[in-house]
């Protein structure tokens, strides 16, 4: 008996099921919550307010883990 393999299920396995990203706070709120916003323009709230207003921070899951380092970001067209 021959089994089958989905590809795709196989390289979402390897990604695993956290999606971390740096963005910039916006606004902290006294609520444990914070207003952040990526890179591209979108705007969320994110648990946590341990970074500073104005500074980046690392975002897994929804969840504010810490701060970010404040390096400028370049775009290239290739």
């Amino acid at each position: 008996m021959a089994t089958t393999v989905n590809p795709y299920k196989r390289f979402r396995e390897l990604l695993g099921s956290n999606s971390k990203q740096i963005a910039e706070v916006k606004i902290t709120y006294n609520d444990g919550t914070s207003l952040v916003e990526t890179r591209s323009g979108k705007q969320f709230i994110a648990r946590g307010n341990s970074v500073i207003t104005g500074n980046k921070a690392w975002i897994v899951n929804g969840e504010i883990i810490s701060e970010a380092p404040n390096l400028p970001a370049y775009s290239v067209t290739v």
